[in-house]
């Protein structure tokens, strides 16, 4: 333990370099997943690191904070690190690292400390914006060990804010007296394996990796198309990829949707998961938080899913996962129906539903639904106004409940009347009879429809069809087409443009949206 306290008084050598030093620390085992988890904690703000002292229990303070502990002279606050973060451990903390910020001390109680980390600064990766907001900014970034286990970085100082642990002027505890004897930092004689009362010491625990020795549970289909996945712009079909949640019940995703299928190899659970997330994994150098689709959907499976489908979203990758994934199917699109009227259960969260050939069917998933209600939907931001002395609207087509709601808030917020639609067919329908009555009363269609914007996929038929229907037709001339997708590939910009697309947004973002459609309007 010693040379451990030496390495925290030497630490200063790494303050102007491009070097970080971790000191990690476990919080127990978690009752509820039957992990145990690695944190760390800048080394430059560690003090000491002691046995769990004699505490004095304080009134009316947050349910994290144990009360205050006498150190060498001074009242510290000590908080339970698991009881803030909300760990179900298998025994109690044994183990107080101290940490000085603003010029106060503070006690972190945790189950065992480890070794300490020299990274680079370039090996921590931070977490995707959408699991910021949902873990409150608590884990600000993450690194993998060479076991392939992740350390999470704690954000201390949120933690004493929120805990009213410290304030800028003076401690809260500050009319707290002494109590009991002092306790001094565990002694030289003493060995971090002296300390962990869980192992000789956990950082050095074998831990299976994973990624490299299990499989993903696929069928017999030849998945490596997903990777070289062709897109049939415009060619009436869909391509879908089959998986199982472990019940009768077949699923699908449309395959444009999917990087890759790997097994999920080691889940990390971080502080404050939304439901039905079970963690995170670091793939190819990116933190990619891993959602339980049958424990989403509200299914009951008896074996735990380990078959991981990367999806992406809005530049975003995602992990769902699943029991098993079967094949990749090609669909008439004419055979697909949409889904927004399935009553109860999981119809909320399927996007259409696909005969196939023997009269079986799948649902296909919703992964736009699925994403915000697990970490919320985008937020329209404040949208100026178009300054028009003309009646202006816009056309829109897009299968997601929440995307159209989206979409008209923003061409609301911009004073722009609308026209929308919830797939593709429906929209060349409903446009084709406006172009009837504009041709039948002699006006031109562009001076009731000043823009039409679509989505990519959408079930019966997608954006790319669509589009290539308004270019062949002249009644459509000098309407411009703007095609919107949460699908970030250059590929599908590509595909836009051969379609005919006049403009491509790459994600919902209500300011790039806004300022795309004002240039047009205007």
């Amino acid at each position: 333990m010693s040379d451990l306290l030496k390495n925290i008084d030497a630490r200063s050598g790494f303050a102007r370099a491009s070097k970080l030093e971790v000191l990690m620390f476990t919080l127990g085992k978690d009752r509820r997943s039957g992990h145990e988890e690695t944190f760390g904690i800048n080394v430059f703000k560690v003090r000491e690191v002691m046995h769990v002292p004699e505490i004095t229990r304080s009134p009316e303070q947050h349910s994290s904070v144990e009360g205050m502990a006498n150190l060498h002279g001074a009242m510290v606050p000590v908080i339970d690190l698991a009881k803030y973060i909300g760990v179900e451990t298998d025994g109690k903390p044994e183990t107080m690292i101290v940490t000085g910020y603003n010029g106060q001390k503070q006690g972190f109680l945790v189950r065992a400390v480890g070794n300490i980390l020299l990274l680079d600064w370039s090996a921590m990766r931070v977490p995707p914006a959408m699991l910021l907001e949902e873990t409150d900014g608590l884990v600000t970034s993450i690194t993998e060990l060479k076991d392939g286990r992740l350390v999470m970085m704690l954000d201390a100082e949120r933690i004493l804010a929120e805990t009213g642990c410290f304030d800028n002027e003076e401690m809260v505890f500050k009319n707290v007296q002494a109590h009991g004897k002092e306790h001094d930092a565990i002694s030289g004689n003493e060995s971090l394996a002296a300390l962990n009362r869980i192992s000789p010491s956990f950082d050095e625990m074998p831990t299976k990796m994973v990624r490299e020795e299990e499989k993903p549970d696929v069928g017999d289909g030849n998945l490596s198309q997903v990777d070289a996945r062709p897109v049939l712009m415009g060619s009436s079909k869909m391509e879908i990829l089959l998986f199982s949640l472990g019940g009768n019940e077949r699923f699908g995703i449309n395959v444009r949707r999917i990087k890759e299928v790997c097994p999920a190899g080691n889940i990390t659970r971080t502080p404050n998961m939304p439901a039905g997330v079970d963690g995170i994994v670091l793939l190819h150098g990116q933190v990619i938080p891993i959602l339980n689709l049958a424990s989403f959907m509200g299914l009951h499976p008896q074996e735990r899913h380990r078959t991981m489908m990367v999806t992406e979203f809005n530049n975003h990758l995602l992990g769902f996962l699943v029991q098993r994934v079967e094949r990749m199917i090609r669909v008439d699109c004419d055979l697909i129906r949409a889904s927004e009227e399935i009553p109860s259960g999981n119809g909320a969260l399927i996007t259409a539903i696909a005969e196939l050939e023997d009269g079986s069917l799948v649902s296909i998933v919703d992964v736009e639904h699925i994403l915000a209600k697990a970490f919320g939907a985008a937020v329209v931001g404040n949208v100026e106004k178009v300054d028009s002395d003309r009646d202006l609207c816009v056309f829109f087509a897009d299968d997601f409940v929440v995307a159209r709601k989206k979409i008209a808030e923003v061409l609301e917020r911009m004073g722009i009347r609308h026209i929308q639609a919830a797939n593709g067919n429906e929209a060349w329908g409903r446009l084709k009879e406006m172009a009837e009555i504009a041709q039948s009363k002699g006006t031109k269609l562009n001076q009731q429809i000043q823009v039409v914007l679509t989505d990519t996929e959408m079930p019966e038929m997608d954006g790319y069809a669509l589009t290539q229907h308004i270019k062949s037709d002249p009644r459509f001339d000098g309407i411009p087409v703007v095609m919107h997708s949460s699908l970030t590939a250059d590929a599908n910009r590509a595909l836009g443009q051969r379609a005919g697309v006049d403009y491509y947004v790459p994600e919902f973002d209500s300011m790039m949206l806004s300022s795309i459609l004002r240039p047009l309007l205007c």
